[in-house]
């Protein structure tokens, strides 16, 4: 009954586990990536397709600035060779061969006078015409002035630049003057950035298209690549949600021997996951085996003296009266032992469920541990003991090693349990029929660590059973003749692990075995 109780509970504690697993969408995960991918990968394309345009525009810019100063150049050397020496300065007639000969497609020249007066024009259908702020800036001594206009409805470079009497050479002038020379008009060059905007148009469209085209086939390369990586941590939550919904619906939980088959190459973050996954899931079916036994080991032990108990109880219920006194006795007597067997072992199930319940636990102590002097508690359960097997013969005798005085923090109780299991195990393994069983105990202070050994020259532990000595209820095929539960080894492994230390054996069949006990000094 209380099995199945407790299977309803934990089915009904896994069920909204796998509830939530199933409601989950099934790629969220890949789509955040692909969003945070596509993201900065559509920031760094806008910010290159910014970077080329900015970079074009200015060489494009240079270039045309340049080819407008070079005509104006030529205009006004042109200007020169017509302009008069003597006031107004301007001919009748002002021609401009040099212009009118080697005229290039897209550029407009103007001249006008200071009253803005036009004297000549490359091209009449094109008029730029002449705005008084530019004549007042030229005035004020700002030269060239650079603008961008219409021109027939396309936009051109302007540059405009001032003109100076011919008798006087405009580049010395301005370079050793401290006044301006006097103006005597303005001169407009103008081209046409027609192809210029048509060219910055068509890098713009290319760059959008290269852009759109790139980020299509990488978000479709990084799905690809985010689902390959991402396809072991499918599988996890697939076997988890398998053997959630197993345990749910009450299956035998030997579905914990799935495992994550899907492993990365590599020891990459995910190739971790796995393997953390996978070592827990071993990890929880060994301690389900492990308990699954413990109960079935238990419900044994414990039923043998019931059962003894029941018989005999039942016998003397029905046939008290028939029975001899003696015999009542006896009877009474080994109902007696086996309830005190009964009491004892479910007091050391008791304490391994205590432990167990504390595991994991960070327990801080309002007062730190008593000192305990593991020496004098050594000494003193031997001497409690030495009598008891002098009076045996087929007892071993108990040695002393080598004792040196040994301080530790802990429970002394504890402690002199631990001795206590340890001694009773070796003396139950040891029993000879020529009293030559010998017992060796050692206390020594070795690398800041007390360390208790209990050697023994009894039947010793094989090989095969040396790593499960620990285990609860495990009992080595060469001590099944013995009395015992197979519970002490692991009470004694439980209690030295509360008091932070460690327990280990080493045996040879025949020859005898050595329990090595560790606890850190004061």
């Amino acid at each position: 009954m209380c099995l199945k109780n407790s299977g309803r509970q934990l089915g009904s504690s896994v069920r909204p586990a796998s509830a939530i697993l199933a409601r989950r969408p099934a790629y969220s995960l890949r789509l955040r990536l692909i969003r945070w991918y596509g993201s900065l990968l559509t920031l760094g394309l806008i910010c290159f397709a910014l970077l080329v345009l900015i970079l074009v525009q200015g060489v494009t810019n240079a270039n045309m600035q340049n080819a407008v100063s070079a005509e104006t150049n030529i205009a006004t050397h042109n200007l020169n060779r017509v302009l008069l020496v003597e006031p107004p300065y301007w001919p009748p007639q002002l021609e401009m061969d040099a212009l009118d000969t080697y005229h290039t497609p897209g550029l407009t020249i103007e001249i006008f006078t200071m009253h803005r007066n036009m004297l000549y024009a490359s091209d009449a259908s094109r008029s730029l015409g002449l705005d008084s702020s530019v004549v007042h800036d030229l005035v004020r001594g700002t030269t060239p002035i650079w603008y961008k206009a219409n021109v027939s409805g396309d936009q051109a470079l302007v540059q405009a630049s001032a003109i100076y009497p011919s008798s006087l050479n405009m580049m010395d002038n301005v370079a050793v003057s401290n006044t301006h020379p006097p103006i005597i008009g303005v001169l407009l060059v103008a081209k046409s950035l027609h192809d210029t905007n048509n060219t910055l148009m068509l890098l713009q469209g290319l760059l959008l298209l290269t852009g759109v085209i790139i980020l299509v086939l990488f978000l479709g390369c990084g799905w690809a690549i985010i689902g390959y990586a991402l396809r072991p941590l499918s599988e996890l939550v697939k076997t988890s949600s398998s053997i959630a919904a197993m345990l749910a619906h009450g299956t035998h939980t030997g579905n914990l021997s799935q495992r994550v088959m899907m492993r990365p190459a590599g020891n990459d973050e995910m190739a971790q996951v796995v393997d953390a996954f996978n070592e827990m899931l071993t990890s929880i079916e060994s301690s389900t085996a492990v308990q699954r036994r413990f109960i079935a080991d238990a419900s044994h032990e414990l039923r043998a003296p019931l059962t003894t108990i029941q018989g005999n109880l039942a016998f003397l219920q029905r046939n008290s009266e028939a029975i001899p006194s003696d015999e009542r006795h006896t009877m009474l007597t080994d109902a007696h032992g086996e309830t005190l067997r009964l009491a004892s072992l479910v007091e050391e199930l008791l304490l391994l469920a205590r432990a167990d319940a504390n595991m994991g636990q960070t327990i801080v102590p309002a007062l730190p541990a008593p000192i305990v002097e593991l020496d004098r508690t050594l000494l003193k359960l031997v001497r409690q003991i030495r009598p008891r097997l002098e009076i045996e013969c087929a007892s071993p005798t108990i040695e002393i090693g080598g004792i040196e005085p040994v301080r530790v923090r802990g429970d002394e109780e504890s402690m002199r349990r631990i001795m206590v299991i340890l001694l009773d195990n070796a003396i139950k393994y040891t029993r000879t029929e020529e009293c030559k069983g010998k017992i060796t105990v050692a206390l020594q202070r070795v690398n800041g660590q007390a360390v208790l050994r209990v050697s023994d020259t009894g039947i010793g532990i094989e090989a095969k059973d040396l790593p499960h000595i620990f285990e609860r209820f495990y009992r080595a095929d060469l001590a099944r003749s013995r009395e015992g539960t197979g519970l002490g080894l692991a009470i004694a492994q439980t209690l030295i692990e509360q008091l932070d230390g460690s327990i280990t054996a080493t045996s040879t069949p025949g020859k005898g075995s050595t329990f090595r006990m560790s606890l850190p000094l004061v």
